[in-house]
């Protein structure tokens, strides 16, 4: 008798999976229209630690500066996330969210929840708490999360 995968294939077999469905059913939404999910992760880092230099914005992403300046100019030019240079060290520029930028980023926040929430909907309520739990569980292979160790 075979056992069936191992952990690190059921890993990769359903956490990407599961990210790309979540996100094309956000896109079905209005505040996605026109941004795709590494504008929206630019925004929500800008959100939730404020103005950022893009070099910081980068390495939340896991991507090179290049990738952050070309998201950061698409942005700009929809009038949702301000260039500013640093006083300190003129090269460094930092990312910060306009007031609609704001008001974008928390609705594309409102739509991805909202989608979270249809799509776990068929999951039995007993079993939810396992889902939750396995959750909290794999966040320790997050680099946010080996930073604060």
């Amino acid at each position: 008798m075979s056992e069936g995968p191992s952990l690190e294939a059921s890993l990769i077999a359903t956490v990407a999976p599961v990210m790309r469905h979540l996100v094309a059913h956000a896109r079905r939404r209005q505040a996605w229209s026109e941004l795709t999910y590494q504008q929206y992760n630019v925004l929500r880092i800008i959100d939730t630690q404020g103005p950022q230099p893009q070099a910081e914005v980068a390495r939340w992403l896991l991507v090179t500066a290049p990738v952050v300046t070309r998201l950061a100019s698409t942005l700009a030019d929809a009038g949702l996330v301000e260039r500013r240079t640093d006083p300190k060290d003129r090269r460094a520029v930092h990312l910060a969210l306009t007031a609609t930028g704001r008001r974008r980023a928390r609705a594309m926040r409102r739509d991805l929840l909202q989608a979270a929430h249809e799509l776990l909907e068929p999951i039995p309520e007993e079993r939810r708490a396992a889902v939750g739990a396995a959750l909290e569980e794999l966040q320790v292979l997050l680099p946010e999360h080996s930073a604060r160790r």
